[in-house]
């Protein structure tokens, strides 16, 4: 009878363990300790066929037919579990030493060494079932068996523990794969960082910038977060439980990072690769080609230390952190050393301000002069050559040709194809979306690796703001230009208009060149100087364009529909801020006021047209007014409050409005 139970506690029995009948041939009582006896060993029974399905050769043989139940974290728990099942081998043969050496040994014997098992089996099963259950694969395992270490029984929790020791040392090997290399060793898709599939790339690792300029409350975290994107990204449902998004994000960035530095374009051996803003397809790329020097002597000490985290007393979430930071801190140090001392960080971000913000104003004032009657119409397939052309004689004449900053810049006019069904094109007759002010696109040759600055979304704001700024400067220009045709005239009406649109743009902008710009891009270069460290810098950037966005009045909102009939789209929609709206349509009043002589035949046809823009002007003036009273409590209303207080210069803006009381007033309460 002891015999039976040794083989069926030792896994040798083929048949049905609970189908014996002990009582024919056992004392009294050991029917319930044989039952016992059983019931562990129908346990460990469940246990060892899990061995043999997560086990290498198991691994290998659903590798070779496409079949992956279980990957490296299944086949490191399995080997943990066989570790902590040699304690119980262990126990069977010094049971079976003693019953060969004493044979009046009964049951209660053999089942006092064996009952200690017992617990750790449950324990043992009942991950496995989760697992099965769920089926849970990579990080997911590992958080489960971390999630069991705490256990009352110490043997128990002495055996998790080094099942999660296992299931450890496959996690750190990416873990360090990934951060010192930048290599995804990850056959199985079990790592929380994965690569996108190919068909979410394109062929370059930069995208196409767009030129939407529709942004939400969270501009400064999205302009913060576009950087260098190679194909890698956090998948949520792998990260580890006991790991932080914001730790996985600065894994994933480092990462990237490395990517990145592999692939520099000063260090790359072979001469026929160059990167100048785009990046090629990494698989295209030979390991034989890339220089990993972001580390120096630095490399061994941090492989160390993350290989030191295999140890279970030493691994700790805040140790991790400890250690990602150390490499994130070196990280961002070389990033700084390579993008501020040799990539010239700070003259570029100077460039930015006198290209994108037209800090460059006689430039900008001559290519006006040379295309403004081309950016008034449709754009057609010649027009972004010819736009550059106009832009290298505008150089030439502020004697800027020979500048070897010049040759980063350049314009695109894309060609909108004309709609050939008659009654969309008689929608679009007033439609200012298809000429060259609205669709202009001004392009930067950056150094590298300024593209982790300068990304695709970031030189889309760049672009909104400088279509503004240059559409304010063409309309301000169109107005100075009036003066000798006004400045002998006697007819007031006239005069007074064109004095009112002039201290209108004139204040405008000047609030957003001086006010604006000037304050911001101050801030920024101070904040700059006092950081050493690149994310830092990152973050300086991106607060400084999300402001000027903002006082500028080209951000917009983002609200869901709450109707219960509606089925169409998200429920989503998005609100253009009242204020860009209000100076667009001033904007506008004032290219018709220029060109009122191309349609006014006689001087009647011309007072008919003053009277007009005239109660046009009040009204939009008397638009914009309101629009401070309601917005003066939300973020946007101190800068519209600004704006204003530079308008309603003794009073004007608020007799034009009409309003008995001033603007300054009204301010004060």
């Amino acid at each position: 009878m002891i015999h039976d139970a040794l083989l069926v506690l030792w896994d040798c029995s083929h048949g049905d363990v609970s189908s014996a009948e002990p009582v024919l041939y056992a004392n009294e009582g050991d029917a319930e300790i044989y039952s016992r006896i059983c019931s562990i060993a129908k346990s460990h029974h469940r246990i060892q066929n899990f061995i043999a399905a997560t086990s290498f050769h198991s691994r290998k043989l659903q590798t070779a037919s496409n079949i992956r139940n279980f990957g490296l974290y299944g086949q490191a728990l399995s080997e943990g579990i066989t570790e902590v099942l040699q304690s119980y081998k262990k126990a069977l043969v010094k049971v079976e030493k003693l019953v060969i050496g004493n044979k009046d040994y009964t049951l209660t014997f053999v089942y006092s060494h064996v009952e200690k098992f017992q617990g750790l089996f449950n324990t043992i099963n009942k991950i496995i079932s989760t697992i099965k259950e769920r089926r849970l694969s990579g990080c997911e395992i590992l958080s489960l068996t971390h999630q069991n270490i705490l256990n009352g029984n110490e043997m128990v929790h002495s055996a998790i523990l080094r099942m999660f020791s296992c299931i450890n040392n496959v996690f750190i090997n990416q873990l360090c794969a990934w951060l010192l290399y930048g290599e995804l060793k990850d056959p199985y898709e079990e790592f929380f960082i994965y690569r996108n599939k190919k068909d979410d790339l394109s062929e370059t690792v930069l995208s196409t910038p767009s030129i939407s300029n529709t942004c939400d409350k969270t501009l400064v975290t999205t302009l913060q977060q576009t950087s260098l994107d190679c194909g890698y990204n956090i998948n949520p449902g792998m990260i580890p439980y006991f790991m932080p998004l914001s730790l996985a994000q600065e894994i994933l960035f480092i990462g990237k990072t490395v990517i990145l530095f592999g692939f520099d374009p000063r260090k790359v051996k072979r001469s026929n690769i160059t990167l100048n803003s785009t990046l090629m397809p990494l698989h295209k790329l030979d390991y034989d080609s890339r220089r990993f020097t972001i580390w120096e002597e630095k490399e061994a000490e941090f492989h160390n230390k993350l290989q030191q985290l295999k140890e279970p007393e030493v691994f700790e979430v805040y140790n991790l952190r400890c250690v990602v930071r150390e490499i994130k801190e070196c990280v961002t140090k070389h990033l700084w050393t390579v993008a501020v001392e040799e990539a010239h960080l700070l003259h570029e971000l100077r460039l930015m301000k006198d290209f994108y913000l037209l800090g460059r104003g006689e430039l900008f004032l001559e290519l006006l002069r040379l295309t403004a009657h081309m950016l008034d119409k449709p754009t057609t397939r010649t027009s972004t050559r010819d736009m550059n052309h106009a832009f290298q004689l505008a150089a030439r004449a502020v004697f800027l040709s020979n500048s070897a900053d010049i040759e980063k810049f350049s314009f695109e006019l894309p060609y909108i194809k004309p709609i050939a069904d008659a009654t969309a094109n008689s929608s679009l007759d007033d439609d200012s979306s298809v000429d060259g002010w609205s669709t202009i696109i001004l392009k930067y040759d950056f150094k590298w690796p300024l593209h982790l600055l300068f990304a695709p979304e970031v030189l889309a704001r760049y672009n909104d703001m400088f279509r503004l700024l240059l559409r304010i400067k063409k309309t301000q220009h169109d107005l100075h230009a009036l003066w000798k045709t006004y400045k002998q005239t006697r007819r007031f009406a006239v005069c007074q208009l064109h004095n009112k649109l002039m201290f209108l743009m004139d204040n405008l902008q000047h609030y957003l060149q001086a006010d604006v710009l000037e304050s911001n891009f101050s801030r920024l270069m101070d904040a700059v100087n006092k950081t050493n460290d690149f994310e830092k810098l990152k973050a300086a950037h991106a607060t400084f364009l999300a402001d000027i966005l903002s006082q500028s009045f080209l951000t917009t909102t983002t609200s869901e529909r709450s109707e219960g009939g509606d089925s169409s789209g998200d429920g989503v929609e998005t609100i253009t801020n009242p204020v860009f709206v209000n100076i667009m349509d001033l904007l506008k009043l004032c290219d018709s006021f220029c060109s009122m002589s191309e349609f006014a035949s006689d001087r009647e046809a011309e007072d008919y047209y003053i009277k007009g823009y005239s109660d046009r002007f009040n009204k939009l003036v008397k638009q914009l007014t309101q629009l401070l009273v309601c917005l003066r409590d939300r973020a946007c209303g101190a800068y519209l409050a600004r704006l204003l207080m530079r308008l309603d210069y003794n009073r004007w803006l608020s007799a034009e409005a009409e309003l008995t009381r001033s603007l300054t007033h009204m301010l004060r309460c």
